[in-house]
């Protein structure tokens, strides 16, 4: 080979090179450009995600952000008097087994006196697998609550609840009835407000827009059917 295709050669391999060199740092250059887009992308679809998140949040009533702080979480413990006079602790009536609680009160008609007595049946057929309490809230003593299970009647333990069961669980006035759902590991799996009024409230969240358009008694039927769901649930 001569001098002059020597050259050639190399400067053929050199002139390669430079144009490999460019597209390379062009290739690197979008490549980053296409991460740094898809990354703006990413941040932004975290951002809508989140925004959306604390848009939903913000929609939500006042009582079911309350409650769903209490979904999976431990129970609060809270004291009361049995109906036999003995001041006891709730978790010593729990004991490790599952538990519905309902929170309650006298001066609540539709929830007391129209609700309470369909739970009977429901106490009567799980009582063995799982505990029912009953936590009055209305002050009383114990003659009151012997007369208001002849009027009502409500079959399963009643407590008289003190204000720290109120306080634990934020209760207002016109979230009773109260449900609380404890499985056996002493965790909260559902709650629920109100179970005959148009504004049941449930955490987790379940959607009741049929029952604007039923009854009182219609309604209480439904929430008895989701009531024994869960029941069997927790007890299981």
């Amino acid at each position: 080979m001569n001098n002059k295709a020597v050259l050639t050669s190399i400067f053929a391999t050199f002139i390669a090179l430079v144009v490999f060199a460019i597209l390379f740092v062009v290739g690197a250059k979008n490549k980053a450009n296409s991460q740094s887009g898809l990354k703006q992308v990413y941040q932004q679809d975290y951002q809508n995600s989140n925004q959306d998140k604390d848009n939903q949040d913000n929609e939500l009533p006042d009582d079911l952000k309350k409650i769903n702080s209490f979904i999976g979480k431990k129970y609060k413990n809270f004291h009361g008097i049995t109906e036999e006079g003995k001041e006891i602790a709730i978790s010593d009536m729990i004991n490790g087994k599952p538990t519905l609680i309902i929170f309650f009160a006298i001066g609540d008609k539709p929830g007391t006196f129209d609700f309470m007595p369909y739970m009977n049946e429901l106490y009567e057929k799980y009582k063995d697998k799982v505990n029912f309490i009953a936590v009055l809230l209305s002050r009383s003593d114990a003659e009151e609550v012997q007369e208001l299970k002849k009027i009502t009647p409500i079959n399963m333990p009643v407590l008289r609840g003190y204000s720290d069961a109120i306080e634990n669980y934020q209760i207002s006035k016109v979230d009773v009835p109260y449900i609380l759902f404890i499985d056996k590991d002493g965790l909260i799996k559902h709650i629920i407000l109100r179970p005959e009024s148009e504004m049941i409230t449930e955490a987790p969240f379940v959607k009741h827009k049929d029952y604007k358009n039923k009854s009182q008694k219609e309604r209480i039927k439904s929430s008895i059917k989701e009531i024994e769901k869960y029941i069997i649930e927790i007890g299981e």
